[in-house]
């Protein structure tokens, strides 16, 4: 009789403290204010890392442009130019890299070094390196080709080279990826690709777009998808993104409206994944055929940017 008694008791009394448990941990849940230093931690843990890429073969005044956007944002990138183009703008190459928010990328355009002998890739990007190093005062650390094209050849390259990153066709669609061959002491960084069908399979560059047919509008709601990855890169030939309104506005509209951690190459290149070099993906498609390079508006007709000698000149 006394153990049912006991029983009876005890279960509407476990009931209550179940209840009353669940209760509280509801009440905090929904209800209970986040601090701010938690909410700091949440936001920190949400916003990108990033760096913009600067493409540029013919044209300064673009170039200058870009960087004069970025300076004035804080905003860190890398400018991929040739020997021949430096050796030709020196001083304003010089007055760029003073700035501090730019670094060169050593590039070869006359071809991809995909299948490219290593004698061959050695004496391209031995030369490159050279002249560029000569005209300017700076170190190269890191080296390209066209497509940003690259394969072990490449790697290897750059190992006796004293190179520390090449870059590489993006593999992994929005994000940036950094990959470490387990047998070479280089790192290979895969650049942001659109991954929107119409635009696939480019580098996710304003010149992608627009040699395809697109708009502003449609590269921007792809680099706000792109702000979800961990990293990413921001592409742009400057001669587009630097020197038409309408692709400078946009680029103006996204950095203004868009929470991003703009890092230096050596926070973007730590080490995402390191891999047999023989395991690491490589992505050799080159969609640039005459019948997928249809503008929707001519280059000679999209409207320039407004006052651009203005641009020269910047506050340092």
């Amino acid at each position: 009789m006394n153990k049912k008694l006991l029983i009876l008791i005890l279960i509407p009394l476990i009931l209550v403290l179940t209840f009353l448990l669940l209760d509280i941990f509801l009440l905090k849940k929904y209800f209970c204010p986040v601090t701010e230093s938690s909410q700091i931690t949440i936001e920190e843990e949400q916003i990108p890392k990033a760096m913009m890429i600067l493409i540029e073969f013919k044209e300064i005044d673009g170039l200058v442009n870009m960087v004069n956007d970025m300076v004035q944002r804080d905003i860190k990138g890398l400018m991929m130019l040739t020997p021949d183009f430096v050796e030709e703008n020196t001083i304003q190459i010089q007055e760029l890299l003073d700035t501090g928010n730019v670094e060169i990328v050593a590039t070869y355009v006359e071809e991809p070094l995909w299948g490219m002998p290593y004698e061959q890739q050695y004496e391209i990007l031995n030369d490159t390196i050279e002249r560029i190093e000569a005209v300017v005062d700076t170190k190269i650390r890191i080296i390209s080709s066209r497509y940003m094209a690259s394969d072990e050849t490449t790697v290897q390259v750059a190992e006796e080279l004293g190179i520390e990153y090449i870059t590489a066709r993006g593999t992994t669609d929005l994000a940036a990826f950094v990959y470490k061959p387990e047998e070479y002491d280089v790192k290979i960084i895969s650049v942001s690709n659109i991954d929107t069908i119409e635009f696939k399979y480019g580098s996710l560059c304003d010149y992608s777009y627009f040699e395809r047919a697109g708009s502003p509008d449609d590269m921007i709601k792809d680099l706000v998808r792109a702000t979800k990855q961990d990293k990413f890169f921001g592409v742009s030939h400057t001669y587009i993104g630097g020197y038409k309104a309408r692709w400078n506005d946009m680029w103006h509209e996204f950095w203004d409206n868009n929470e991003i951690e703009w890092i230096d190459l050596d926070t973007l290149g730590q080490v995402d994944k390191e891999m047999p070099m023989w395991q690491i993906p490589v992505n050799q498609n080159s969609p640039y055929t005459p019948e997928r390079m249809r503008p929707e508006i001519p280059y000679e007709e999209e409207e320039n940017v407004f006052n651009m000698c203005g641009t020269i000149e910047w506050e340092r």
